[in-house]
C-alpha cells in the first residue's frame, strides 16, 4: 500500500500531490482542514515515504494501489500529477468518488494541434533530458518554474524544496510521472465530463496555463474554475487562507 497520514475527523478528504514533491506539501493547510474532514495525506509511489514501493509504472496498476489505498469513499483534492490521478481514479471508480477538485491540473498537459495551451513538446523534452542527466538540480530548477511570475514566490519556493521527495537512492523511482504526463489525455473522457468538477489555478501558472484550464471547463459540461490572481503552480502555498476558503466552501456546496 501507498504510504498515507490521516488527520482529523469527518468526510474522507484524499489529497495527492504533484510530481516530485510529496505529502509534506500539504502540512500548511492541514490543521484547518482537518477542523471539518478526515484528510488522507498520500505520498504516491516512488515519492516521499512511498520511495520503494515495487509496481511496475501502469497506469492500471497503479489507480489499484491507490484504490487498495483509500476508503471507498472520499473527495478526491489532487494537485498537479496528484490531479491527474485524480483524473484517471475518477473514470474508474467513480462510485467512489463524492467530489473531485483539481489544483493546477487539467486532462492534458502536452500541447497539440486542437490543444494549443499545453507545454511545448520540445520544453518538456528538454526537462526529461535534464531530469535524466541531473535529477537533484532538475528538481529544484522545477520548483522554481513553479513560482515564476508569481505573488509570494520566495515562501512558496521554501515549501516546494522542503516538500521534495528527498531519498536521492531513489530519486529515479520518480521518473514515471514523466512518461504519465507525456501519454495521458482524458479530454474526452464522459464520466469526467459529466462530473462536477472544481478547478483551481493561479493566474501566473508557468507549467500549466489558464488558458488550458479555461479550455477544459469549455469541454466539461459540469466543470467550474475558480482562478487565484497572481497566483502560480501551487496556489493553494502562496494564498493557503484564500485555498482553505475555497475548499470549505466546495465541500459544503456539494453537501447540500
Amino acid at each position: 500500500m501507498l504510504y498515507i497520514q490521516k488527520f482529523g475527523k469527518g468526510p474522507n478528504l484524499a489529497l495527492l500531490h504533484g510530481w516530485g514533491s510529496s505529502s509534506k506539501v500539504w502540512h500548511g493547510c492541514i490543521s484547518e482542514l482537518a477542523k471539518n474532514s478526515c484528510l488522507w495525506c498520500i505520498d504516491l509511489p516512488g515519492h516521499g515515504n512511498s520511495h520503494a514501493i515495487s509496481w511496475n509504472f501502469s497506469v492500471d496498476q497503479g489507480i489499484e494501489l491507490l484504490a487498495e489505498s483509500l476508503p471507498e469513499e472520499c473527495t478526491m483534492l489532487g494537485w498537479s500529477l496528484g490531479g491527474l490521478w485524480s483524473q484517471l481514479y475518477a473514470t474508474k471508480f467513480p462510485q467512489r468518488i463524492s467530489k473531485l477538485m483539481l489544483i493546477s491540473s487539467v486532462p492534458r498537459f502536452l500541447a497539440n494541434n486542437n490543444w494549443p495551451n499545453g507545454m511545448q513538446n520540445k520544453v518538456f523534452m528538454q526537462f526529461v533530458d535534464g531530469f535524466e542527466k541531473d535529477p537533484e538540480t532538475t528538481l529544484k530548477r522545477f520548483c522554481a518554474l513553479q513560482v515564476l511570475n508569481s505573488a509570494s514566490a520566495k515562501q512558496t519556493l521554501g515549501v516546494l524544496l522542503q516538500a521534495l521527495s528527498s531519498d536521492k537512492k531513489h530519486i529515479k523511482n520518480i521518473a514515471w510521472g514523466l512518461s504519465w504526463l507525456r501519454n495521458v489525455d482524458l479530454r474526452a473522457n464522459k464520466t469526467l465530463g459529466a462530473m462536477p468538477i472544481y478547478l483551481m489555478h493561479g493566474e501566473n501558472d508557468q507549467l500549466v496555463s489558464t488558458k488550458a484550464a479555461q479550455q477544459t471547463v469549455s469541454q466539461w459540461q459540469n466543470a467550474k474554475l475558480d482562478v487565484i490572481p497572481k497566483a502560480g503552480h501551487a496556489p493553494f502555498i502562496a494564498y493557503p487562507e484564500t485555498f482553505i476558503e475555497r475548499v470549505k466552501t466546495w465541500l459544503k456546496t456539494n453537501n447540500d
